[in-house]
């Protein structure tokens, strides 16, 4: 477990609008990328056409607020979740991010027990966490002004805050909470103890037994639409709570910094002097490994099978554009390749890690990537979160505090060209 936490600049930076088998993996995560419009596959291409014969000059702002569009198409929801990000909370007074923006850290506890009184009051379906719970200053309470634990005490500060937060979103009890994990948890516990107390299914991944934490969950309704929430594992290649003399994720992940950012090791947090995407190259994020891509495939493949729709959650944003390039995945191109074959399949991607949150729709795809706002950054009385509406063709959200409202179509879903191979358009 981490001592003391990194120097994290990430979430000051404000989003856009409001061994042998070593170097291979390296080869696909740190090669040369490609544009990310470009499009290499033919059979992709053609099944993406209707997308582009369908896409409005207006693509890239369908992000919706106003209230008059929702009245155009007047309905009751399939179904509702609640979702919610990046509470970070850690028993010290209010402070600033290293880039001096002001954070509210014990409000943010206050703030995630009304979101989860708000949503058992609602009944919704689920609740979404899209990570980062607890704040790595749970580690230096007392440097920050807080009141630690006596020294005999036998209790972790951040176990314990992990337990407090876990608490408050006790107050939901409708149905499950699914999450995710980010750099937050791990400064201040192991894979082991977050999927304890996340229940996140970390597996031992072959062949060097290194704990992942990737999963899937279906939701069912009774007229038979079908939505699985498919859940990412950012921190799969990693440096944090990764070995430093063992790990195999690990030195794949000190030879990708080292290879892209000059400040590592000595400021390996810093993305000074890097431009464009290569911002991402900092130690606060991490990558996906290549047997979870596979499972990727697998999942969407047999979703597309079963007639599923589905939402992927991640910690880290997935498409550039969708938040500052300082937050994105380290090969978020090879998780975009995938989500881009299955574009009649996915609708939308959800993210936390950039605290203004931020939103882009893939020009390829036609697939929503959308960033939720921070619980930790909003003062009182502000209260941030959101309710995700599912209908049968688009998602609405619903921001309180400081989450976005919009609306997104499903216009990118269309049927495949084989009557046999065709997804239900009048369901989920």
């Amino acid at each position: 477990m981490p001592g003391q936490k990194p120097a994290d600049p990430l979430k000051n930076v404000s989003a856009k609008p409001k061994s042998t088998s070593m170097l291979r993996r390296s080869s696909s995560l740190a090669g040369e990328e490609s544009d990310t419009n470009h499009v290499s596959d033919n059979k992709r291409n053609t099944q993406q056409a209707a997308w582009r014969r369908q896409k409005s000059l207006t693509l890239q702002q369908s992000k919706v607020s106003e209230s008059h569009e929702e009245e155009l198409r007047p309905g009751e929801p399939l179904f509702s979740i609640g979702v919610l990000a990046d509470i970070q909370y850690a028993p010290i007074p209010d402070g600033f991010s290293y880039g001096g923006m002001p954070r509210y850290y014990r409000h943010a506890l206050v703030a995630a027990r009304d979101a989860a009184r708000h949503f058992q009051r609602d009944a919704v379906s689920l609740v979404i966490n899209l990570g980062d719970i607890i704040d790595g200053k749970c580690q230096e309470v007392e440097e920050h002004g807080g009141i630690p634990h006596p020294p005999t005490s036998q209790i972790d500060p951040g176990a314990h805050a992990v337990d407090e937060v876990l608490e408050a979103l006790s107050e939901y009890q409708h149905g499950p909470i699914l999450h995710t994990y980010g750099n937050h948890e791990l400064y201040n516990l192991s894979r082991e103890d977050i999927g304890k107390k996340l229940n996140i299914p970390f597996r031992a991944e072959e062949p060097h037994g290194e704990l992942v934490g990737y999963y899937s969950h279906l939701v069912e309704q009774d007229d038979g639409s079908k939505l699985r929430f498919v859940v990412l594992d950012t921190y799969d290649i990693a440096m944090m709570g990764r070995c430093k003399d063992s790990s195999v994720k690990r030195k794949l992940a000190e030879k990708l910094l080292a290879k892209y950012n000059p400040n590592f090791p000595e400021n390996e947090n810093s993305p000074e002097g890097l431009m464009g995407n290569e911002k991402r190259f900092v130690a606060f994020n991490g990558g996906v490994d290549e047997p979870q891509l596979e499972w990727l495939r697998t999942t969407l493949q047999e979703a597309k099978q079963n007639r599923e729709r589905v939402i992927v959650l991640s910690h880290q944003p997935i498409l550039p554009g969708s938040s500052s390039p300082v937050c994105l995945i380290w090969n978020y191109h090879d998780v975009l390749k995938v989500l881009r074959d299955y574009s009649c399949t996915v609708i939308a991607s959800f993210s936390g890690h950039a605290h203004r949150g931020g939103y882009q729709r893939d020009d390829e795809s036609g697939i929503h990537f959308r960033v939720i706002e921070a619980i930790l950054e909003s003062p009182d009385p502000h209260r941030t979160y959101g309710f995700v509406d599912m209908h049968h063709d688009r998602i609405v959200v619903r921001g309180l505090g400081d989450c976005t409202s919009a609306t997104y179509d499903f216009d990118h879903m269309h049927d495949e060209s084989h009557s046999d191979n065709r997804m239900d358009t009048a369901k989920i």
